[in-house]
């Protein structure tokens, strides 16, 4: 299957527009850690829930685990190259210090 054909599916089962991730790292190599594939409608849930994951995790020395955002879901797109939507996570600000 080609990645241009490929759908990514949100929980609901609507297409999926944004991924909301946080940038994490051993002090080695550096990735994105994915909470959620979410549509339009999901997405202040989903983003609140990351959130709430990302308070809970624990982190081993020289790891270290940025916030969640939102970005712009490209199928095939380096996460590198994904825009961030910050205007997008300010109604569930509160719930990322």
């Amino acid at each position: 299957m080609s990645r241009s054909s490929y759908v990514v599916r949100c929980d609901c089962a609507a297409l999926a527009r944004y991924k909301i991730a946080a940038v994490w790292s051993d002090g080695n190599t550096c990735e994105l850690k994915t909470y959620a594939l979410a549509c339009e409608n999901c997405l202040s849930r989903a983003y609140r829930e990351a959130c709430q994951r990302r308070q809970k995790c624990r982190l081993s020395p020289g790891e270290t685990l940025e916030r969640p955002w939102v970005y712009e879901l490209v199928c095939g797109c380096p996460w590198g190259q994904l825009q961030r939507r910050p205007e997008l996570e300010l109604s569930s600000e509160n719930f990322c210090s």
